[in-house]
């Protein structure tokens, strides 16, 4: 009899972008019905915005339908406000207290410093605590449905990325230079600090240290489902693959100094994305270089190196383009606050695209993540159940 060859599924940061992960999970879902209609994956990653939808998965492992469901749910119905608190006055308190303690100083010397964020994020708290049961998780791996879940999250005290597994505790956690893997039981507050965005969102308190978004540390996105075991890994990016040639961009006569929106886009760019797609190439690399090696052959910590089958799945197009379309869904608080940063025309394209909670662009997200899977149905059948 075959040994059964462990699946693992990869969802990763990107905001309000990881609406599109969603999209692609209710296509893989309806295939799976043509199969058993179970959770094809028994390995879970996720980071930042993508550890929302581990969270929804994990905790709904017993009923891929209802996981997709509660996902698609509550993407279709997300408003900036269930995402953070966009009332003016509460906007406008965060910038005073934020005011005082540059000015007077009022961070040093303190637990906590008055303003801890841009925006209050105790609505997404509200979210994802009603989406993930305490103990569901563990349910779950303790009947076989899933053998690990993990959430990764930056630790600010030693600027290094943490991995939360939950697992049976028979399995091997890592340590490498700028990343640890520790046990834990996954609760909300592990996925808020996934999702905290730094300056933006408030860190976490986990434990006795305070933890960030799991994307800024994070050197190796495809790393935990690997160690945990997984031997076909699907990932889900929210990164248009087709990027526009140096020679293709507009030549302008005279430089305009780059607004904070524009920056502030490049810099999320960095943080989501660019990790994944590096990540992927060297998988490629990895994969063929074994093929050349004997079999057996073992890594500096005698761990044997095996080859990965590894799938990646992303949009077709442009998700900054897509945003602007909906710009005008944004509380009037948040689009002054944008415009501010210098978010208007097409400069504001890929910052709006990260945070763009509303349903109008989620939605077409979703309906875009959806035909994108529905493009690889085949690809993505053979590659799960083949």
């Amino acid at each position: 009899m075959a040994k059964k060859v462990s699946r693992g599924l990869i969802l990763g940061g990107g905001g309000a972008r990881a609406a599109y992960q969603a999209g692609v999970l209710r296509h893989i879902c309806e295939i799976s019905r043509e199969r058993d209609g179970k959770l094809p994956f028994e390995i879970l990653s996720g980071v930042s915005a993508g550890a929302i939808n581990v969270a929804g998965l994990a905790a709904h492992a017993s009923s891929f339908t209802d996981a997709c469901d509660l996902i698609q749910r509550q993407w279709q119905e997300i408003t900036t406000p269930k995402v953070f608190e966009t009332r003016a006055l509460k906007l406008a308190l965060n910038a005073v207290k934020w005011f005082l303690d540059l000015t007077l100083g009022g961070a040093e010397g303190r637990l906590e410093p008055r303003g801890k964020s841009l925006v209050d994020t105790a609505p997404l708290a509200s979210m994802i605590t009603d989406s993930l049961p305490a103990g569901a998780i563990s349910q779950h791996i303790q009947n076989g449905t899933l053998e690990a879940v993990a959430i990764s999250a930056t630790d600010y005290q030693t600027r290094g990325l943490t991995v939360f597994v939950e697992a049976r505790k028979d399995r091997t956690l890592w340590r490498r230079s700028s990343r640890v893997a520790r046990y834990a039981q996954i609760t909300p507050a592990h996925v808020l600090a996934s999702c905290a965005l730094p300056i933006l969102f408030p860190a976490v308190r986990i434990g006795n240290a305070y933890f960030g978004d799991g994307s800024v540390h994070n050197m190796a996105p495809l790393s935990p489902a690997i160690h945990m075991g997984a031997r076909k890994v699907l990932a889900i990016g929210v990164n248009q693959k087709l990027k526009r040639s140096l020679a293709a961009l507009p030549v302008q006569v005279e430089p305009r100094y780059p607004s904070p929106a524009w920056v502030s886009g490049v810099l999320l760019d960095s943080i989501f994305l660019d990790a994944l797609e590096m990540d992927r190439e060297q998988m490629v690399r990895i994969n063929r270089l074994l093929e050349e090696l004997p079999e057996g052959v073992t890594d500096e910590r005698v761990a044997r190196l095996r080859h990965v089958d590894f799938l990646y799945l992303g949009p077709t197009e442009d998700l900054a383009n897509l945003a602007l379309k909906h710009r005008g869904e944004l509380p009037r608080s948040v689009q002054y606050m944008l415009r501010g940063l210098g978010a208007k025309g097409e400069n504001g394209g890929e910052l709006l695209s990260y945070l763009l909670f509303e349903s109008g662009y989620c939605r077409e997200l979703l309906d875009l993540g959806y035909k994108d899977a529905e493009k690889r149905s085949d690809e993505i059948s053979e590659f799960l159940w083949g």
